[in-house]
């Protein structure tokens, strides 16, 4: 334990250590200079080069209710005054209100430099404007002389100038009507605009990094809770670490305003309540940690008073409620410091509630932190220091002392359930050992009255009819008591894993009998017949008799106490290797959900106040018969209707079993002959095609029943040939269904031959196979595999899956749609503004080429814009469009550009994707020919042969380099002049929709010819 706690805390204090050091890392760089003097700071000595920035504190020319224009004539001699600072109270201005609006004046002496100057403003209140050298650079609200034209807005900001010369005259308006102190509370910092972008930067990782920090931190311990929810600290510590966070993104630097676009009300709503209801989760942390030690009506106080305040702020507009936060910021540090003064006195009188001393002085100090951030917050707010770096420490080192207070308590309370959870497993041990003793104890007097009760039965004409049925209850009351102390003993064995079986031929029907006759003298009350249904030529078993005799005593004995009338039925029949034995009875039956359950350890379906028992009988069992190579299970039930739980056993070798030589096969329940091929059910609406192959019979049997009431139609294949034939001839599969374990050509080996036609999501795969190790798994995912289905199978998974992944295919489809329509649908604008200027051109000159340009014109641009329901055309549209395009581009370059077209008619009715010839020709021309200066000659070639048709696109313009054509089809060779989005998209259309692919072969200086073939 000591190890562990040394550990959280030194993960406690190296996170505390990464922090620390990034608030250092992005410390900004400040330039220590002179304060301003009388409204001038020289800075002539300044590097503007570097990345410095200059706080312009100091003494400020103040213009009181006056909104001076640039370059224009004061009414009145100017005062100076203190920035930062407010000019209410204020000792040279001598001003005793905060609503009005003013004028601030800096003259900045600079050596002169091309520079690009800027300033960050943080808070001026509440409406401000910033010129400088008589050009607005920016502001945040409308600053007016009176509230009627006045707006508030009071965003952080910063802006950018040149300065022309060697001084900078900054020139501020200022307005506040709402605040009941009105000015520039935070520093203003000057520097060059890459050093103000890089404050800005730092200025927002730091805030980042804190609220980050805190809302993580709250986060996880609401997670805590969530898993918890009887410990109520970590709700109310994670709800304090959240609504902090949100107090530090609204205040300070503001990030919250900053970044998002928010009303400025709403903006101030936040803040207010952020930071004033604080205070409330706090409180109930506090409370909670320290039961004992609070007055409630100090903290009931807190919760209400910030919680009516809350409400205020919420209903209220900003003007109304701003006089009175900061008499609520004294009352939160107030109750602050109150609660830290309790629990000091509290701690001197040695009272330490549910804490010890060590853990109570680290809380203590973490609410020290706490109030030191919320006092040095403060201080910073009304301009008393110029950071709240000290704050930024104090409220981390609170977070993380209160995180290792919980997490030490927490550590104690599991330290506590270890010591319990020993203390009882040595009680178990005890329980275990106290049991097995006093059940050998049992034994032997069980077995002395057994033996002389039945001794004393077959005593003849000594004793009367009466005494022999007393003697005979005796006897038989004995032996269900020893039966219940074999079970105990045998349950101790299993946890010694000491138990173990001696198997041998073993007939079932002569076992069943004997169990029988022991157990019908209990069903005399009942009115219950016990039928022996085992067929006598039924082949021996391989097991240990005494156990399966054990075995069955103990199912029947379950059935006896939960059947009242009715029957209870042994029967057996051969499968395959197994023999399969079940117990039925007409009882109350088991529900579904408890079918697994009744196996375990002293667990029942039903009441033991109602019916008895231990929990002990079917467990056993269990181990018993997977002992002897078998399995148990619930065969069928049905509440108030009876229960048939079935066994398994392995069949004795043939040449051991003394069965007679001609064994009839054991009686069968009906059972329909399985479906061929032509008879599997074809589903719904045929939305989608699936292939199903397997070759069992009997599973494509399950599957087509499966899908039967599904929007699908079920083909079927017997091995993966006929599968890949299938597929060849088929182009409306949308998924299969695959077995792994087929003669002659395994599912990988067919995944792997789909995987060669059709990508992942063209056509998704799923196997099916009743091997799931790792490796198995593996080696399928490797061959191809979209998913994995265990054998047997779920039918909810399987059709859940199946949907799933058709799901996907139609969104992969969709977006490659979406893709083509872009690219269909985006004009070039270079291209339009040539193609224009061409027209122009050919006006004055030839109006009739002018006319027919714009007509190709018109068709190419309604081409672009035309949306399409079909993914294919006729190959002459296509080539319309490729004529159009070239006639435009012939405009332009006249005699440098000669294009010749052979073109076999007979494919000009077949059907072809969209933008795939047009876009080839257009690089050719663009990437080809016209990166030589005589210009050169593309031949588009179309041939027909059978229902192929061969297209090849051929320039002799400057060619592809060898390592460019190499890699001309990879993802990160986006630099490649020839290869661009056009290629990229038909290459990968063609693979989807043809299965082909574009040929592209070149000659560096000399030609470059393209090709592709497709199916018309």
């Amino acid at each position: 334990m000591r190890k562990m706690l040394i550990a959280l805390a030194a993960v406690s204090f190296g996170c505390f250590l990464l922090l620390f050091g990034l608030l250092e890392t992005t410390d900004n760089k400040v330039l220590k200079s002179e304060l301003s003097q009388q409204g001038v700071l020289d800075l002539r000595d300044w590097d503007a080069a570097s990345d410095q920035v200059v706080p312009l504190d100091g003494q400020w020319e103040f213009y009181w209710h006056q909104l001076l224009e640039p370059g224009g004539e004061p009414d009145s001699a100017a005062n100076v005054i203190q920035v930062p600072g407010f000019w209410r109270n204020d000792m040279a201005t001598r001003i005793d209100h905060a609503r009005g609006a003013a004028t601030y004046r800096l003259t900045i002496k600079l050596k002169p430099s091309d520079t690009v100057y800027g300033l960050r403003i943080s808070n001026i209140r509440m409406a401000s404007a910033i010129y400088v050298n008589g050009n607005q650079a920016g502001g945040s609200g409308k600053p007016a002389l009176t509230q009627d034209e006045y707006q508030y807005e009071n965003k952080p900001y910063n802006v950018f100038f040149p300065v022309q010369g060697d001084t900078a005259e900054i020139l501020i308006h200022v307005a506040n009507y709402e605040n009941n102190q009105g000015g520039i509370p935070y520093r203003l910092y000057f520097g060059s605009a890459q050093g103000i972008h890089t404050l800005n930067t730092n200025t927002t990782l730091l805030n980042v990094s804190l609220i980050v920090s805190l809302l993580m931190l709250g986060c996880y311990q609401l997670s805590v809770f969530i898993i918890r929810r009887e410990e109520k600290g970590p709700l109310y510590f994670g709800l304090s670490c959240v609504v902090i966070a949100w107090s530090y993104a609204s205040t300070g630097d503001r990030l919250l305003i900053e970044y998002f676009n928010l009303p400025t009300e709403i903006y101030y709503k936040i803040q207010a309540i952020s930071l004033y209801s604080s205070l409330i989760p706090m409180a109930m942390f506090i409370k909670t940690m320290c039961k004992g030690l609070i007055p409630r009506w100090l903290t009931k106080g807190i919760i209400y008073g910030m919680g009516l305040y809350s409400g205020v702020v919420l209903v209220t507009p900003f003007q109304w409620y701003s006089p009175f936060n900061l008499l609520f910021s004294f009352i939160q540090m107030a109750a602050n410091i109150i609660i830290v003064g309790l629990l000091l006195y509290s701690f001197r009188q040695g009272r330490y509630g549910e804490f010890n001393r060590k853990s109570l002085g680290l809380f203590i100090l973490a609410l020290g932190c706490y109030l030191l951030g919320l006092i040095d917050y403060g201080l910073y707010l009304s301009s008393v220091v110029l950071d709240y770096k000290l704050g930024y420490y104090a409220i981390l080192s609170f977070c993380f002392l209160a995180s290792f207070i919980m997490s030490y308590q927490f550590s104690e309370a599991y330290k506590t359930i270890e010591s319990m959870a020993a203390e009882l497993q040595q009680a178990d041990k005890q329980k275990d050992e106290f049991l097995l003793h006093t059940s050998h104890e049992f034994q032997t007097p069980l077995h002395g009255i057994i033996n002389l009760s039945q001794a004393m039965l077959e005593t003849e004409g000594e004793l009367s009819e009466n005494h022999l049925q007393n003697l005979a209850v005796i006897r038989d009351t004995s032996r269900k008591l020893s039966a219940l102390v074999r079970d105990i003993l045998d349950l101790d064995k299993i946890k010694r894993n000491e138990l173990t079986v001696h198997p041998a031929e073993v007939d079932v029907r002569v076992t069943v009998s004997l169990v029988f006759d022991l157990l019908k003298h209990l069903i005399t009350a009942k009115k219950i017949r016990l039928i022996n249904r085992v067929p006598e030529d039924l082949p021996f078993v391989y097991a240990d008799e005494n156990r399966l005799r054990q075995i069955i005593h103990n199912l029947v004995g379950n059935a006896m106490k939960f059947t009242s009338a009715g029957t209870i039925a042994i029967s057996a029949q051969v499968l395959e290797n197994h023999v399969k034995i079940m117990v039925e009875d007409t009882g109350v039956g088991i529900a579904p959900s408890d079918w697994d359950t009744v196996f375990q350890l002293f667990e029942q379906a039903h009441s033991p106040n109602e019916y008895g028992g231990t929990g002990l009988g079917l467990f056993i069992c269990r181990k018993l018969v997977q002992m002897m190579d078998g399995e148990i299970y619930i065969d069928w039930s049905e509440p108030e209707r009876g229960t048939r739980i079935a066994f398994t056993l392995p069949l004795a070798a043939k040449d051991s079993c003394s069965a007679p030589a001609s064994v009839r096969p054991p009686e069968k329940y009906p059972m329909d002959e399985p479906w061929g091929r032509t008879e599997l059910p074809q589903g719904g609406t045929g939305k989608f095609t699936l292939l199903a192959v397997d070759d069992d019979s009997a599973n494509l049997q399950v599957l087509a029943r499966l899908f039967a009431n599904e929007p699908y139609n079920v083909l079927w294949a017997t091995n993966g040939l006929e599968a890949l034939e299938l597929l060849k001839s088929r182009s409306d599969i949308d998924l299969v269904l695959l077995d792994v374990m087929m003669p002659r050509m395994s599912g990988y080996e067919v995944c792997r031959e789909i995987r060669r036609q059709f990508s992942l999501f063209e056509l998704p795969v799923i196997l099916l196979t009743v091997r799931h190790s790792p490796g198995d798994i593996a080696a399928g995912f490797k061959a191809g595999a979209n998913d994995f289905m265990i054998k047997p199978f779920d039918a909810l998974e399987v059709r859940a899956r199946t949907e799933t992944l058709l799901q996907l295919k139609q969104s992969v489809a969709a977006a490659l749609k979406a893709e083509m329509d872009f690219l269909q649908s985006q004009i070039k604008p270079h291209f339009l503004f040539n193609a224009l200027n061409a027209i122009i051109t050919l006006c004055g000159t030839d109006g009739l080429r002018a006319e027919q340009l714009i007509t190709h014109l018109s068709y190419y641009l309604r081409r672009c814009f035309e949306p399409r329901t079909d993914s294919f055309l006729l190959l002459q549209d296509e080539l319309r469009l490729v004529e159009a395009y070239v006639e435009i581009e012939k405009a332009r370059f006249e005699d440098r550009l000669t294009v010749l077209y052979e073109v076999d008619p007979g494919a000009l009715l077949k059907r072809i994707l969209p933008l795939t010839i047009q876009p080839l020709v257009e690089n050719a021309i663009r990437h080809g020919v016209m990166k030589r200066e005589e210009g050169g000659t593309i031949r588009l070639t179309i041939q027909l042969a059978g229902d192929r048709v061969h297209v090849e696109v051929w320039d002799n313009g400057v060619g592809i380099r060898e390592e460019q054509l190499k890699n001309l089809w990879l993802s990160d060779n986006s630099s490649s002049e020839r290869r661009g989005v056009g290629l990229a998209n038909i290459q990968r259309r063609l693979k989807h929709f043809c299965g082909e692919e574009l040929h592209v072969t070149s000659r560096e200086g000399e030609w470059t010819k393209v090709q592709f073939c497709f199916r018309g």
